[in-house]
């Protein structure tokens, strides 16, 4: 069984890695629609979770928003998110009360939360390649692709450096899988896209190893934070999407902490515009 898993892993990998890959260096329209399908997915799978579990969420409302997030970040990046920000507030909470008084607080906040979870943190890629401007559509390409291929290295030697040699546990109350040993793979394996320097000149080569760093680490946490919501909710697995990977939330987990890190980063390196 574990064997039938690991080709399904590999053969998924095979076909929409590369389909990734392209959109995000196409850039644009491209970006901007698989930012919104990864975003609208996991949001539509979260919800669904929390019906799973016997618990309210926002549901539909909660994608749409999540969705209208990046829309807003594609459109006007870092700019004015006070405004939008605030109207998903007031439309969740006006959108609980709506429903009485039972699970008001988690329809509420549970809700809210998952929209700036999933919305807003997923939007970053958009933040980032808009922060670069159209000039530099090319090198954001580059950029993007190394923080991909960091996050996505990191989970596949995490995981068999964890097989192989793990032994002591990570976090063995929110994902006993997870072992120290694939944990520093995990992170050494993200810097391997750093060979892509010469592709990203507006990154100093120490500052592109920082940054992979950074998000590799980010990425992993990402894992956990996705596996506590899965304990917390009662349920083991999302929705499938891809065979042997799961759903959105389990292949994309580590992408919702890692360019949220990277867009931190870069700004506080002073590389937008």
């Amino acid at each position: 069984m574990a064997d039938a898993n690991l080709v399904a892993r590999i053969g998924s990998a095979c076909v929409f890695v590369p389909a990734v890959l392209v959109l995000v260096a196409v850039g644009g329209w491209a970006l901007l629609a698989l930012v919104l399908a990864i975003v609208g997915r996991a949001s539509w799978e979260y919800a669904h979770m929390c019906r799973a579990a016997g618990r309210d969420s926002a549901g539909w409302l909660g994608t749409v928003l999540a969705m209208l997030l990046c829309l807003y970040a594609h459109q006007y990046g870092a700019n004015g998110w006070l405004a939008p920000l605030t109207a998903t507030a007031l439309i969740v909470t006006l959108a609980a009360l709506r429903r009485g008084p039972d699970q008001f607080l988690y329809r509420t906040f549970g809700a809210l939360g998952a929209v700036l979870y999933l919305g807003l943190l997923g939007s970053a890629p958009l933040l980032i390649a808009r922060g670069f401007g159209p000039e530099r559509a090319s090198e954001v390409g580059y950029l993007l692709i190394a923080v991909l291929g960091g996050i996505w290295l990191s989970d596949s030697a995490a995981y068999f450096a964890g097989r192989r040699w793990g032994h002591r546990k990570l976090a063995p109350v929110i994902s006993p899988g997870k072992t120290v040993v694939g944990f520093v793979a995990g992170l050494f394996a993200s810097l391997v896209p750093a060979a892509l320097y010469s592709f990203v000149p507006s990154l100093a080569p120490i500052q592109l190893l920082g940054l992979l760093f950074a998000t590799g680490l980010a990425g992993q946490l990402g894992d956990l934070v996705e596996s506590a919501i899965k304990r917390d909710l009662g349920v083991k697995d999302a929705p499938v999407l891809i065979p042997g990977h799961g759903g959105a939330l389990d292949r994309f987990d580590s992408y919702f902490l890692a360019f949220p890190v990277a867009y931190l980063v870069l700004l506080a390196l002073g590389h937008f515009q």
